[in-house]
């Protein structure tokens, strides 16, 4: 039996996915090399995926790394085998140069789990359930249903997807694979367009009697007419192909009211350094002492005046930190945002 074969009986043992999501995700997603396990008496008893993705981050990009299909088998749970396998992945990731970790915790009681490894909260959303009786849909435009990705359809997704301040991006590969699961479960893709330019999208998807708007972007700014003309006009569409269901818009918001996923800082230094020159007046002491995942994290850092310096000096009060306590710090202004993550 081949890696791919033992992780995926794991995979089937472990989750509830129908066959064709788990076929889906080991013919498109998955790759060895990407794959992380613990064998013990020569079979896999843990194993997840770690699955590269850019970020836009205080006005740079970062490469993350999101954790999936995280398991472990039934018989050998509670003897921290997964507690182990994380902290190889950890060491995995910043050997690769992987700034931060993500992962969306399959079940509530998962975020304290995780947390013990260096987990925070960050990634919020809000879920907005759609009055249609307030929509302007716009004349100016034509709704299309796109059934299949094209290089105009990522291009489009990617550019609008950039201008988030700290917003989880998507490779062409990956779009691929968001296409696939989107038609699996009976999902479309609504484009709007002026003219022949494209103007706005949106990935919607009926679920349980609901419709859910899993992803919108659109010209201008959320919120500035040119935007919610074109917002307006695609759930306008989406009523009309979808008459009486109630429709669930989850977008990025600065008041974020649901937490989907967590982070976890991987290369402590780079993250602040990158904080400082976002942010030049920021003044910190830093001390980490508990990442034995990754000690190089571990000593004295001073940000200020634009710059991380990685030292210690005397008579400066420093401020200790944990690894959880320090991602939190890092996003403290920032709200990270991340959809389509096939969870």
């Amino acid at each position: 039996m081949t890696t791919k074969d033992e992780v995926k009986a794991l995979w089937k043992l472990c989750f509830t996915d129908s066959d064709e999501f788990t076929d889906l995700y080991f013919d498109l997603r998955y790759k060895d090399d990407i794959n992380m396990a613990v064998r013990e008496e020569g079979k896999i008893i843990s194993a997840l995926q770690m699955i590269s993705y850019p970020m836009t981050f205080c006005g740079e990009t970062i490469a993350t790394s999101y954790v999936s299909g995280a398991c472990t088998h039934p018989d050998y749970r509670s003897h921290g085998a997964m507690r182990r396998l994380l902290r190889l992945t950890h060491r995995r990731m910043y050997d690769d140069g992987i700034l931060l970790s993500t992962l969306i915790p399959a079940e509530k009681w998962l975020f304290g789990y995780y947390a013990k490894s260096g987990y925070t909260p960050r990634f919020g959303y809000v879920m907005e359930r759609v009055n249609v009786e307030k929509l302007i849909p716009s004349g100016s435009y034509r709704v299309e249903e796109e059934d299949e990705a094209s290089a105009e359809l990522y291009q489009y997704f990617d550019n609008r997807m950039r201008e988030r301040a700290c917003c989880m991006l998507h490779s062409y590969e990956d779009f691929l694979v968001i296409m696939a699961d989107l038609r699996l479960g009976g999902g479309k893709v609504l484009v709007a367009r002026r003219a022949d330019r494209m103007a706005g999208m949106a990935f919607v998807v009926m679920d349980a009697g609901s419709l859910y708007i899993k992803e919108l972007l659109a010209d201008g700014i959320p919120g500035q007419t040119g935007f919610e003309a074109v917002k307006d006009t695609l759930l306008s569409a989406a009523v009309t192909l979808y008459p009486g269901a109630v429709i669930e818009y989850i977008h990025p918001s600065s008041g974020d009211s649901s937490t989907l996923g967590m982070a976890r800082l991987i290369h402590v230094e780079k993250m602040l350094s990158i904080l400082a020159r976002k942010h030049p007046v920021l003044s910190l002491s830093i001390q980490i002492e508990d990442d034995d995942a990754i000690p190089e994290n571990n000593g004295y850092y001073i940000v200020e005046n634009g710059n991380c310096y990685r030292e210690y000096r005397e008579g400066r009060e420093y401020h200790l930190y944990t690894i959880e306590s320090l991602t939190a710090k890092s996003f403290e202004t920032e709200h990270p945002y991340m959809s389509l993550m096939l969870n």
